[in-house]
């Protein structure tokens, strides 16, 4: 007699681990270190789970995925707003650990989430690019103060605070870019990314930390993920206005900015945003479509040298 395709969810928090086992049943929690993550490998590895999935709870969930895939047991990594969406679909309005373990069992078992191993390099670049953004978005609040700042003790503080906020986002930027070049992979990746004129640093590092599914996408993924695809609203004979929704927003806004230096400096972008503006499209349509553009040429040209890496 076949057994029965076994699912897996993980409700991740700081100390613990809810794991619920479908259609088996099974409940049951151990810690969030590694004493636990062993625990739950020697728990899981005889049952020869088809899925195992737990949701990210900003960066809780590093630490075990490693653990699962340094022990052959690949997991996915699901955002939770998707699994809150699917509860609710489902019925399941309360919430505690254990219902969320059963609730992302019942969504692994449903759904086929992208599976993946964890990449070291990548999380200590995203961890920089996310760090940059925070010092960053410091300085441009403090930059704005400071223009209606009159007391001179008070200006002179905060000119030195923007000064030292400055220096510090060029060292990590300096940072970002040796941890590029230690990687060979990731130093042809980044290379890659950064031949096209207006991709720099910021865009090629956040595209590696936070978008590492670029190359395996068709341009219509690739857009919807990072949401500059347009989506219809249309319903029976009405047509709705077409926008752009959800995706990845951290890795859109830096997206735009680059966009906003390809509308100036490469070719194809440019004449792509004159054609759309001599035939009366509003410039952030313009521009929208423009991102969407850059983004399909990248991970068109990641795709590209991903297939001549593999060839023999």
């Amino acid at each position: 007699m076949a057994l029965p395709d076994v699912f897996v969810g993980i409700d991740v928090s700081k100390d613990r681990l809810d794991v619920h086992v479908r259609p088996l049943g099974q409940g049951f929690s151990v810690s969030n270190e590694a004493a636990g993550h062993a625990a739950l490998i020697a728990r899981l590895r005889p049952l020869r789970s088809k899925r195992i999935v737990l949701e990210a709870t900003g960066g809780y969930e590093r630490a075990l995925w490693l653990a699962l895939s340094e022990a052959g047991l690949v997991a996915a990594v699901v955002n939770p707003r998707q699994v809150r969406e699917f509860a609710r679909a489902a019925g399941r309005l309360a919430k505690t650990d254990r219902l969320d373990a059963a609730v992302i069992a019942h969504f692994a078992e449903t759904f086929v989430p992208r599976l993946g191993k964890p990449d070291p390099v990548a999380d200590r670049l995203g961890e920089h690019v996310l760090y940059r953004r925070s010092m960053q978005d410091e300085l441009v609040g403090l930059e704005h103060q400071l223009r209606r700042l009159e007391t001179p003790a008070l200006r002179q503080r905060a000119e030195r605070r923007v000064a030292a906020l400055r220096a510090e986002v060029k060292e990590i930027e300096r940072e970002m870019r040796a941890i590029v070049e230690s990687d060979p992979a990731k130093k042809a990746l980044f290379d890659c990314l950064t031949a096209p004129k207006g991709v720099g640093l910021i865009l090629a590092c956040t595209l590696i930390a936070n978008m590492r599914e670029l190359g395996a996408l068709t341009r219509h993924q690739a857009a919807a993920l990072i949401g500059v695809a347009p989506l219809n609203h249309d319903s029976g004979a009405w047509r709705g206005y077409r926008a752009i929704a959800g995706g990845r927003r951290r890795v859109r806004s830096v997206l735009y900015v680059a966009t906003l230096s390809a509308v100036r400096c490469n070719p194809t972008i440019r004449e792509f945003y004159r054609r759309l503006s001599a035939g009366g499209k509003p410039a952030k349509v313009a521009l929208v479509a423009c991102m969407r553009k850059l983004l399909v040429m990248l991970n068109g040209r990641v795709r590209d040298q991903l297939a001549v890496t593999v060839s023999p």
